[in-house]
């Protein structure tokens, strides 16, 4: 597409260019693609549409496997019940929703059932030791915080919850199920 921009300014018509360039925003636009066009026409990959395609993708993993399924459309409606509500109960739902749709992708792909802890030791999916240990972290922290997953303990909390930590977890969570499977197309997520 840029190289094709190159080719149309070439032809030094009056408005061509700058129509192409329209046309090519307005279909990106439309499709929801994950690039914006910089001047004078650079396609630029755009993160919150990378995190986008990540979630769509998990999607289709989802919808490929029943509990999945059923494990997504339960986050989905407790994330919208938060957004209506904005209260702390049902933000601490969404994000022990968010963990229990993590654990549910790391059994589908382990072939057994478990927690989310030790199913992470079960997977061959890590770059690094320290990339699994977060997950294995942000799971302790689902556990131990009072009322997300246990009743937890009421000394480990720092302060009360807030908007961010429900919208930041929860998408820390569905980041680290990706790699909580191979069935993940990174490559179409990122454009490629």
């Amino acid at each position: 597409m840029e190289a094709a921009f190159q080719k149309i300014r070439d032809f030094d018509i009056k408005g061509y260019a700058r129509l192409y360039k329209n046309l090519v925003n307005r279909f990106i636009e439309k499709y929801n693609l994950r690039y914006r066009i910089d001047t004078p026409f650079r396609l630029r990959l755009l993160l919150p549409r990378v995190f986008a395609g990540l979630y769509l993708d998990l999607g289709r993993l989802s919808r490929s496997d029943v509990h999945l399924t059923e494990l997504m459309h339960d986050f989905e409606q407790c994330f919208g019940m938060y957004a209506r509500t904005k209260e702390t109960n049902d933000l601490k739902t969404c994000i022990s929703k968010a963990s229990m749709y993590a654990e549910g992708v790391a059994a589908n792909s382990a072939g057994q059932v478990g927690t989310l802890g030790s199913l992470c030791d079960c997977l061959g999916f890590w770059p690094h030791a320290t990339v699994r240990e977060s997950l294995k972290r942000l799971y302790g922290f689902c556990s131990d915080y009072p009322g997300i997953r246990h009743a937890g303990n009421p000394a480990s909390r720092i302060r009360d919850l807030e908007t961010k930590d429900g919208i930041l977890i929860c998408l820390l969570l569905f980041a680290f199920s990706g790699y909580l499977t191979d069935q993940v197309r990174a490559d179409e997520v990122i454009g490629l």
